[in-house]
């Protein structure tokens, strides 16, 4: 059996890691990280890495919404789609920060009445928001919408870049996005939202252009994952897909097939740091590593031919390789965190 694991944003950020206490912060994974065969790449963005494992090419920008509003229900046809994510743009010191899915805990009834106010207003520019899944929106254009975006992985929890939309034609959806939040300002959804102490949608993020891609990707046989990228592409390849399980026990438990090659794509530790910060971090990073990554390294010695922990973090990206041999590699040390967040080393 072979496993992928990909986790984005298991590495912290430069920085954090004085304030990780090497002794009782995942001593596993560190002991993974020494023994194994340890590859450092450029930060890379979760859709970007999902795409390109299957093999989906970037074209004008990578084709993320057509491919999510296929899971998501949707006929896509031949048409271009674009991502147009409801967020909350937060006004800070030093930038906006931008909240979305799941830190706005929208609902379907709330998506409803805003895209449908979004549509009358845009209805003379041939824009209809299509909002299958509460923080999932999509527009539908035939032509090529001329502009380039960062993925909501570049952007969620963080500082919106200062010229987010670039490209031909981006001075024609900056208008559409400054309308959009016009729209949005003291809308009804909102100013409830608002008395209940939650953020307001104020603002759409666009992203994800394209038109359906072909997918040729054939490395895994199954894909356990929540992530409606990860599902369409599994879907696309071929691979059976399942929802991601909770722990390494349960993904036993499901009967994963011996001679597979599995992907499981986990995403506490994203959530954690880009919402919750540093605390919440070190918790869900120490929670993999009592549900995931003990019963993994155990399983080294048994059915797991190989594993891969694909590390995901903001100033670089590691791929751990581990075999059944590297469990004996005794005069490996453990690395440090300052090892391994150190992007030189």
């Amino acid at each position: 059996m072979h496993l992928t694991l990909f986790i984005p944003d298991l590495l912290p950020p430069a920085g954090m890691e004085a304030a990780i206490t090497e002794g009782n912060t995942a001593p596993v994974l560190r002991r993974m990280f020494g023994r194994g065969e340890l590859q450092r790449f450029p930060a890379i963005d979760a859709e970007i890495w999902l795409c390109q494992a299957f093999e989906v090419e970037q074209r004008e920008d990578w084709p993320v919404a057509s491919l999510t509003a296929a899971v998501d229900g949707i006929d896509i046809g031949s048409d271009y789609w674009l991502r147009a994510d409801p967020v909350f743009l937060q006004l800070q010191r030093h930038g906006t920060r931008v909240l979305a899915a799941p830190a706005l805990s929208l609902s379907e009834e709330e998506a409803a009445a805003l895209t449908a106010s979004l549509n009358t207003h845009f209805s003379s520019d041939g824009i209809a928001l299509t909002a299958p899944h509460a923080t999932r929106w999509y527009i539908r254009q035939t032509e090529s919408t001329g502009i380039t975006a960062p993925t909501l992985g570049a952007t969620a929890g963080r500082s919106l870049p200062p010229t987010p939309l670039t490209g031909s034609r981006a001075s024609h959806w900056h208008r559409i996005l400054t309308e959009a939040q016009m729209v949005l300002h003291e809308h009804p959804v909102n100013q409830a939202r608002e008395a209940r102490g939650l953020p307001v949608v104020n603002s759409l993020l666009l992203w994800g252009g394209g038109r359906k891609p072909t997918v040729p990707g054939r490395h895994f046989s199954e894909v356990w994952s929540d992530d409606p990228l990860a599902t369409a592409l599994a879907v696309q390849s071929g691979a059976e897909f399942h929802a991601a399980p909770s722990s390494a026990a349960l993904w036993f438990g499901a009967r994963p097939k011996s001679e597979g090659r599995h992907l499981i794509t986990l995403d506490r530790a994203h959530h954690a740091l880009r919402y919750g910060g540093p605390d919440a971090w070190l918790k869900a990073v120490n929670a993999f590593e009592e549900i995931w990554f003990g019963a993994l390294w155990g399983a080294l010695s048994g059915p797991l031919k190989e594993l891969v922990i694909v590390a995901g973090g903001a100033d670089s990206c590691l791929r751990c390789t581990l075999r059944s041999s590297d469990t004996m590699k005794f005069w490996r040390r453990p690395l440090t965190w300052a090892a391994i967040t150190n992007s030189n080393s």
